[in-house]
């Protein structure tokens, strides 16, 4: 996987999702509308460093603060390992592995990436409460040759945060190629867990975020802890 098609996964994985007040848009409608407002958010140039940079860098955590389930994210990447975590150590996981998404895709902005999507299939399953959208992103790299990701959204549907309202869809994982987020965080925090302990993977989850925010690391959703 080339650099430029990591950072476009990285972006996807993180807020290709948009507001919507009733679930009555279909969960590739929410797929779509979120890819135009990252369109429109990345369309900006920047210069590093600046506030309008950081203004940019918030922009984007709004999106993935709203509409990415980051607790149902952390709790199919934990796995059997998430029922035995207090309600707080539940709480200091999601934020930290919120954190980590945060600083890997805010570190690719300057790249200011110009991507296409064209979408494929949308199924929900029969109960209606979760949903796959297949799309196809691609983007030129440097020397202008266009590199392309299959991806596979996967959403729920849910009322968490906002009881008083109709469900909306929400993105819990995203598959690009042969990876997901969800089975690739899982096989890594249970190997870490497994091999040592719960605390050792927080303790490495926190020195990969330093990492990324420092620059001493890149971001790729495939790096191990």
């Amino acid at each position: 996987m080339t650099s430029k098609t990591t950072a476009i996964v990285v972006l996807f994985a993180g807020f290709l999702v948009a507001p919507m007040a009733h679930a009555a848009l279909s969960p590739q409608q929410v797929i779509r509308n979120g890819a135009e407002k990252v369109r429109v958010i990345l369309r900006k140039k920047v210069k590093k460093g600046s506030t309008a940079e950081s203004k940019q860098k918030e922009d984007l955590k709004k999106v993935v603060d709203g509409f990415l389930d980051y607790q149902e994210l952390s709790k199919r990447s934990l796995g059997p390992h998430w029922k035995e975590r207090s309600p707080e150590e539940q709480k200091e996981f999601t934020k930290l592995l919120r954190d980590l998404i945060e600083a890997s895709y805010t570190s690719t902005i300057s790249k200011n990436i110009d991507f296409k999507m064209e979408y494929d299939d949308e199924e929900i399953d029969e109960d209606g409460t979760q949903a796959d959208v297949t799309a196809v992103a691609s983007a030129k790299n440097k020397k202008g040759k266009t590199v392309s990701e299959d991806l596979t959204f996967h959403l729920f549907l849910t009322q968490r945060g906002l009881p008083q309202s109709k469900p909306r869809w929400l993105i819990f994982d995203v598959e690009f190629g042969d990876v997901s987020l969800v089975r690739h965080y899982r096989g890594e925090f249970n190997r870490k867990i497994k091999k040592e302990s719960y605390q050792a993977l927080v303790t490495a989850m926190r020195k990969k975020l330093d990492e990324i925010r420092s620059g001493k690391a890149k971001a790729d959703v495939k790096a191990k802890l």
